[in-house]
């Protein structure tokens, strides 16, 4: 009998396979079970295993749809060894409603890994995904989006420096945090480093975020930012699939050679420029241009007259508000200072 390649749900996966399966993570009052779906693609011989996730928020589009067609399209044909593993919605209780959280116990799922298998319905999901398929895997991308009423510059956020913690048991398992590595290969323009310790409305830090909570398992994580919440973007959908191909690629499970993008812009912490008061944003900043501080990034209409947005920071415009209705001290735009390359 052949060794398994990967081990994932319970189940036990040979070279060259592909199936889709549900996993059950439990039931609802009205009896309806609450199932993860997934995929599993193995190679013809052993390797490192890829897991793609996506949907822990209910209104992350582009990111579903990314981990979608890369379940439907990769084929067993396509890996060179080991497997990629991907759960294309990881809160599907949030995209039923087709809201950031879920409706049953309106929990923010990406705060609570890595999950409590006998918590609220978030924290079961976190728990089922990070137990069965995270801790399966030698490392994770964990795709987003913007919520609803914003976009993002796409952009990749590794764990806290020095939060990666090896593990021996796996024979492919990285030796070392390759976060930003991963980050350069997905081919985003732009990366952060989440702040232990760093308390603030925007990008905060939060031990519950799955990138933070796969390092201290030694499986190196980043978070994709992509585009818009509540909308498919193609942009930002051929910049997430190819950027996770890419991925596969670099870590030798994909056959075919990786692109070798320049080094991400790391950016420092993130800013939020918020709205003096209520009314019609009309922006003037784009998403990805650097501002110098005090320029004008917004006009808000009010029926007193039109106020200027201006921000108190320079950097890069890495978020952009989308619902052109606002109160005040809501986000208009979020600006984060570059910081010093590694070659500097």
């Amino acid at each position: 009998m052949l060794e398994p390649i990967v081990r994932v749900a319970g189940r036990d996966f040979g070279p060259r396979e592909k199936a889709s399966d549900t996993l059950v993570v439990s039931n609802l009052s009205v009896g309806w079970d609450v199932e993860i779906y997934y995929t599993v693609i193995t190679g013809p011989r052993e390797g490192p295993v890829l897991y793609v996730g996506a949907g822990s928020h209910g209104d992350e589009v582009t990111s579903i749809y990314v981990a979608l067609r890369l379940a439907k399209e990769l084929g067993p044909d396509e890996l060179e060894r080991g497997a990629v593993v991907v759960v294309p919605i990881h809160n599907p209780v949030a995209v039923l409603h087709k809201r950031r959280w879920g409706f049953i116990d309106h929990l923010d799922m990406n705060r609570v890994w890595p999950g409590d298998l006998e918590g609220n319905i978030s924290e079961r999901l976190a728990g089922t995904i990070f137990n069965n398929f995270v801790l399966e895997s030698d490392y994770v991308l964990d795709l987003h989006t913007a919520a609803s009423d914003g976009a993002n510059a796409p952009h990749a956020i590794a764990p806290p420096e020095g939060w990666f913690k090896p593990r021996e048991e796996r024979p492919y398992a990285a030796k070392t945090d390759s976060s930003l590595e991963m980050a350069r290969f997905f081919g985003v323009r732009f990366a952060k480093r989440t702040s232990a310790g760093e308390v603030k409305k925007y990008y905060a830090y939060y031990p519950g975020e799955l990138h933070v909570a796969a390092p201290q398992h030694g499986i190196p994580a980043i978070v994709v930012e992509l585009g818009e919440g509540g909308r498919l973007s193609s942009e930002e959908f051929k910049l997430g699939f190819n950027g996770a191909v890419n991925v596969a690629r670099w870590l030798g499970i994909l056959k075919g050679d990786p692109v070798e993008y320049g080094e991400p812009i790391i950016l420092g912490d993130f800013k939020a420029v918020r709205a003096p008061v209520g009314g019609i944003v009309v922006l003037k900043a784009r998403l990805g241009e650097y501002v110098e501080e005090g320029s004008v990034v917004a006009y808000i209409e009010t029926p007193r007259g039109t106020v200027e947005v201006k921000t108190p920071y320079a950097g890069y415009v890495v978020r952009v508000r989308r619902y052109a209705v606002v109160e005040p001290g809501e986000r208009v735009v979020v600006v984060a200072p570059p910081l010093p390359s590694r070659e500097d």
